[in-house]
């Protein structure tokens, strides 16, 4: 199967699923196909992908799913549909030309840190081929630019930002380095002998222990549980060394109880001097 055929099977799982109701013309305005296509794409999927999962409603002039829908190109979980929502307006996807939710459903307007895009391709030319690259870096210790040679090998995506996890010749040691903070034009030299299976904070990993905040109440602490799906009043997350500081800053979760508002930190890492001996 072609993959655009595959995109258009998926998007039309989604609507039908999610929205309840699904017409040609969620394919057309999304793919930018003609209805005639967008209704072969349907009538493809009803007699040859699943014959039971969409029925016409001529009421509402559309697909809607059955009571017995199994979806083969979605997971139907939750988070893989509030994934897409967050992507809606962060980025100009296949849901732009059409509001996908009815308008019930929105995103905050955080601003984006701006990351140019030349920057980021060579980084990734960098990364594929384990190349030096020489950048003009500004820190918040050191605002001004100074140059620096890294050696990247993977683009990291956290909540607010995102950074390149390098090799960093001045410093002789990875290290992560924002996206935005790299200046003027980035060069890329010659082949390095330091690579990603060298890093090893980024190889190893290690169980961080969740359980809720004790300084809330028993009834608090039982939303918690339940919000996480705790077994044993507990959750466990497997994450990179390199990772751990930006997977605690996500959850809100500080390791010395720096937050004294009880109620604002809702969890804590049971296995505390553990992670910290790894930080």
């Amino acid at each position: 199967m072609k993959w655009d055929q595959h995109q258009r099977f998926r998007l039309i799982e989604l609507i039908a699923y999610w929205e309840g109701r699904l017409t040609t013309n969620h394919l057309c305005e999304s793919f930018g196909i003609g209805r005639q296509q967008a209704s072969k794409d349907i009538n493809f999927y009803i007699q040859h992908i699943s014959s039971t999962n969409l029925i016409y409603d001529r009421s509402l002039k559309g697909y809607v799913p059955s009571e017995e829908f199994e979806p083969k190109f979605i997971t139907g979980n939750a988070q893989e549909f509030l994934n897409l929502l967050a992507s809606q307006e962060a980025s100009a996807n296949i849901f732009a030309p059409m509001e996908f939710t009815g308008g019930s459903a929105c995103s905050l307007p955080i601003p984006m840190r701006e990351v140019n895009a030349e920057h980021v391709r060579k980084i990734l030319l960098a990364s594929k081929g384990h190349l030096r690259l020489e950048i003009a870096y500004r820190s918040m210790n050191k605002p001004v630019a100074e140059k620096r040679v890294i050696t990247p090998h993977s683009i990291v995506c956290t909540p607010l930002r995102w950074h390149v996890r390098a090799y960093c010749e001045k410093n002789s040691e990875y290290r992560d380095f924002i996206l935005s903070r790299f200046e003027g034009p980035l060069t890329v030299l010659n082949e390095s002998g330091h690579t990603k299976q060298d890093d090893r904070k980024w190889q190893e990993s290690v169980d961080i222990i969740f359980a809720p905040d004790p300084r809330l109440s028993q009834d608090q602490q039982s939303i918690i549980r339940h919000e996480y799906g705790m077994e044993d009043g507990k959750i466990i997350v497997n994450c990179r060394l390199a990772l751990v500081r930006y997977t605690l800053h996500a959850l809100n979760v500080y390791l010395e109880y720096e937050d004294k508002i009880v109620g604002r930190q809702q969890l804590i890492v049971v296995n505390k001097e553990e992670i910290l001996s790894h930080l």
